[in-house]
């Protein structure tokens, strides 16, 4: 019979030896591109020194079998309800949670990970937390059961995501009239000359792309009046350090998307174990001509001819995703809580004001 998993909360220690550790656990292909050393180990590095980052070590007999990062955080909201909340690879500091976290998990060298196990030991006294925040999970039986079971109180956000399977030609795959749209595009971009993707070939050119990618995302966001990704100076901090790491080894990639010598938009994207991760995007969001459906239909079907499985373009719903997806799935922030009195007043509260919002939305 297997040992039980016990968890232990420990200080990062030496960056060196941790990095040796966890790249175990990624040449075992026990991570995802946001829980492999790159992101974490460049996350690590920058983080302020107010953040106080933990290990979290699952061990099996002496064996460590998973790793993630934890963050204390002191939480308090509508100004009387306080939580000592347990972050998850994330800080529960908007400053440093900007970085859009998704396909959260442990580093871990079995196929489940201890979601199971990890939700035990946050209800136990060891933990020493009222809360545990879980962000940008993606959906599977194996987490779904485990917190359907834990017995706290837990909330759930679940938001859609859309990838594409890469197998065979997928704009072949595309319904009839998403490849007569897709086919206009391209003819209507292709009048300023051919279209073509260079890919970005070190640092320096990856970060002139990056560059020049950011004013037009964070136009087309400021036209819709949302919230841009650059918003935090954290996030570019962060993504310079990031692609200077890991441009070399094509863990992450800058493509620019020109039709002859016109450049049609950007995108970044990470690989990670066959899986291209769609990132981030900048296009000319006033062009008729739907650049950005022209420019991932050329990623997506070069992606599938270097051999990689999936194009992921993760969460939250648009036209453009929804046209190329042959596969969708939830990606889950997940909130679990001890049995307070407090939080079961704010659950109550917020149900209530839930209810109201959908009955004052289908009357109208």
């Amino acid at each position: 019979m297997s040992a039980a998993i016990r968890f232990r909360l420990e200080p990062v220690g030496s960056t060196a030896d941790l990095r040796r550790e966890w790249s175990e656990f990624d040449e075992a292909g026990g991570t995802s591109f946001f829980t492999s050393w790159l992101w974490i180990g460049t996350w690590l590095r920058l983080l302020a020194g107010d953040a106080h980052p933990l290990l979290l070590r699952a061990l099996q007999g002496e064996r460590t079998v998973a790793l993630a990062i934890m963050v204390r955080h002191q939480a308090r909201r509508h100004r009387v309800v306080a939580s000592r909340q347990l972050h998850f690879n994330a800080t529960g500091d908007p400053r440093w949670d900007c970085l859009g976290l998704e396909h959260n998990g442990f580093a871990a060298k079995d196929a489940a990970s201890p979601w199971r196990e990890l939700l035990a030991w946050f209800g136990s006294d060891v933990a020493d937390a009222d809360e545990l925040v879980i962000p940008g999970v993606a959906e599977s039986a194996g987490e779904a059961a485990a917190f359907e079971i834990s017995g706290s109180l837990h909330r759930l956000e679940r938001v859609p995501s859309f990838a594409v399977d890469l197998a065979g030609d997928p704009i072949e795959a595309l319904s009839r009239n998403s490849r007569q749209q897709l086919a206009r595009a391209m003819r209507l971009c292709a009048e300023d000359g051919p279209l073509a993707i260079d890919e970005a070939r070190d640092p320096e050119e990856a970060l002139r792309f990056f560059e020049a990618m950011k004013p037009l995302h964070i136009a087309h966001w400021a036209r819709r009046g949302k919230r841009h990704a650059f918003s935090q100076p954290f996030f570019e901090t962060f993504h310079r350090a990031l692609i200077v790491d890991g441009i070399a080894s094509a863990a992450v990639e800058l493509l620019r998307i020109r039709a002859g010598a016109t450049p049609l938009g950007y995108l970044y994207n990470f690989r990670h174990e066959r899986r291209v991760y769609a990132y981030q995007s900048g296009f000319d969001g006033m062009d008729r001509r739907r650049p950005g459906y022209v420019s991932h239909a050329l990623a997506i079907r070069r992606a599938a001819q270097r051999g990689d499985q999936i194009y992921d373009f993760m969460a939250g719903a648009n036209r453009l995703k929804e046209s190329f997806a042959s596969r969708r799935y939830g990606m889950d922030w997940h909130v679990v809580q001890k049995g307070h009195v407090r939080f079961r007043a704010e659950n109550a509260l917020r149900a209530a004001k839930r209810r109201l919002f959908d009955a004052s939305g289908a009357g109208g």
